[in-house]
């Protein structure tokens, strides 16, 4: 179970609230290389799982006024600079935290 690193309340939203939301231009694992390799092998498992499940990750990530929000979703692909969530929905993995699955 990933435990996001804050002690303030994480804020769960829609997916559908993601195009509104400001992220960082600088990734937010950006002095953990190790993090940022488990990562993206969790965003590649998330994209497996939702291809071949229909299982839905939750999505840890940080917005630029740097509140922890979390959305529930399915991966469809894990890019190298992006997530692609259902209904064309992008969320930039520089911003991503962790996920559970």
């Amino acid at each position: 179970m990933f435990r996001p690193p804050t002690d303030q309340d994480v804020e769960t939203i829609d997916r559908k609230q993601l195009p509104k939301i400001e992220f960082y231009l600088d990734d937010v694992l950006a002095d953990d290389a190790a993090a940022q390799k488990i990562r993206s092998a969790e965003a590649r498992r998330a994209a497996v799982l939702a291809n071949t499940h229909q299982t839905k990750a939750t999505i840890f990530f940080r917005a630029a006024d740097g509140q922890t929000k979390r959305v529930r979703a399915h991966v469809l692909a894990a890019h190298t600079e992006y997530l692609t969530l259902k209904d064309e929905m992008m969320l930039p993995l520089r911003a991503v935290l962790g996920f559970e699955v």
